[in-house]
């Protein structure tokens, strides 16, 4: 076709004719491109089946919450509308949602070790802002009835409470998996494995769309350490900005990644976009970065530790352990009255100096060899007379950095100004021995209110220090 003078095909003196035949030929081209790619209807429908949950309902039990899962984005996965496995009654938004997926493992089985040491190191306010989420995740209907009837048996005052949740996925939330990007060098069977395993985690993370303010996400064979709630609270607290996209607990895998509430559903999205492509352990890492995150923020020590051996892919050993974990729990439980904690010693990454005078779990651990005249001092806010004193060094993961050579002094007299505090007129009450110190009956032997305790290095020594607990009891 020649064009007009212009280059115009609709310049001055086209033809009518010719105009109304293009606009024809364009709509015929639109139509049968819709025909070709029809747009379907996504109907949400309830799948879940009665004959699934009907020998774990030894009473009648009527769901009572349903989930805001949000519109799917991969063909085949409607969420069910009521996921619960057993009636719960209604909490207001809560603090925290700790997520732990749960499959059948051959050879072992860890869930309820990891429930009762969420639970017991908690305190009972705790307990009242926490709830915990567990998604039985196996496909076999019978193996899921049993394992949600030996968890309504054991824990039945958590569900009772409204914080334990118990919940399945319907099979029809899971596309057809069919795999084929072996990515990674792994076999198919196990991509089909991690790629359930991202649509099982979409589901925890959209049934818990806005019933806290954050969520955390664990394993089912973990172990925590008490006052660990009020440790993560401290640790939100701790952070300079709050453009924060992820707060790491543990490091590995998946286990003790904290978000935003807010944050879920997009994360969800992602898992379910990239199934086939990514483990969740990766995604996870993809997502922060996304979201401008580009540096990891673990605290240390961390709050979580692997305990199972089995892993859920069958057959696939997995004896990992948390370096940054240790068995942190306070066992002497001082009174240890308000007080500030100063130190010549460099800290270890953040095995801050107050975590070892703080009753919640932690410790303080030196970044190099503590040196003779180092000192660790605890000034008390106001003076108290002191009935017992215990100091231990050293830890269960490293015994060898404990306090080789030194001292405990007590303070009569504290000299405070703008720039510097001095503790004065210090009387010595005891030498370490093999790391430790326990002095008792202090309301005897000394007669005056003290303003400091000061550990005293005496020698210097090769090993770093960890300075696990101070527990300091005070006299009536």
């Amino acid at each position: 076709m020649r064009l007009p003078r212009g280059g115009n095909l609709f310049g001055r003196g086209s033809s009518p004719v010719i105009v109304t035949l293009l606009a024809c030929v364009v709509t015929l081209q639109f139509l049968l491109l819709t025909r070709q790619h029809p747009v379907k209807d996504v109907k949400m429908e309830r799948v879940h089946s009665q004959r699934d949950i009907m020998e774990v309902r030894e009473e009648r039990m009527e769901p009572v919450k349903e989930c805001s899962c949000g519109t799917s984005i991969v063909p085949g996965t409607t969420p069910d509308p009521n996921p619960l496995l057993f009636p719960v009654p209604k909490r207001d938004k809560a603090f925290l949602t700790i997520g732990i997926p749960t499959i059948k493992r051959k050879g072992a089985s860890y869930y309820a070790h990891t429930i009762k040491s969420l639970v017991s190191n908690m305190s009972p306010e705790e307990q009242k802002e926490v709830l915990i989420v567990v998604l039985l995740a196996d496909t076999d209907p019978t193996v899921k009835a049993e394992l949600a009837g030996d968890i309504r048996r054991n824990f039945s005052d958590a569900i009772d409470a409204g914080m334990l949740h118990v919940i399945h996925a319907p099979s029809s939330y899971y596309p057809n998996l069919t795999i084929t990007k072996f990515t990674y060098g792994q076999e198919k069977h196990y991509i089909q494995w991690r790629a359930k395993q991202n649509f099982d985690y979409a589901f925890m993370f959209e049934y818990s769309l806005d019933i806290s303010k954050y969520y955390m996400q664990i394993e089912d064979d973990v172990i925590t350490v008490d006052g660990y709630i009020g440790a993560i609270k401290q640790y939100i607290a701790e952070q300079p900005d709050t453009t924060w996209t992820c707060l790491e607990f543990s490091e590995l895998g998946f286990i003790g990644k904290l978000y935003k509430n807010s944050d879920l559903q997009k994360l969800a999205s992602l898992l379910k976009l990239f199934y086939e492509e990514q483990p969740v352990d990766y995604t996870y890492l993809y997502f922060n970065m996304l979201n401008t995150q580009m540096v990891q923020r673990l605290r240390k020590p961390t709050l979580f530790q692997h305990q199972g051996i089995h892993s859920s892919y069958p057959g696939k050993i997995q004896p990992l352990k948390d370096r940054f974990f240790d068995q942190m729990t306070k066992l002497y439980k001082g009174d240890n009255p308000p007080a500030e904690v100063f130190t010549s010693m460099k800290s270890f990454l953040t095995f801050l100096p107050r975590l070892a005078y703080e009753k919640t779990e932690g410790y303080f651990w030196t970044h190099g060899s503590p040196s003779d005249g180092d000192s660790f001092t605890i000034v008390f806010q106001q003076p108290h007379r002191l009935r017992r004193v215990i100091i231990d060094t050293g830890s269960v993961g490293h015994p060898e950095d404990r306090l080789l050579s030194g001292h405990l002094e007590a303070s009569l007299t504290l000299l405070k100004t703008e720039v510097n505090i001095q503790c004065m007129n210090d009387i010595m009450i005891g030498d370490f021995k093999d790391g430790r110190i326990d002095v008792d009956a202090l309301e005897e032997s000394i007669k005056f209110k003290a303003m400091c305790l000061r550990i005293k290095i005496t020698k210097h020594q090769e090993p770093w220090l960890i300075v696990r607990e101070i527990a300091v009891f005070t006299a009536a």
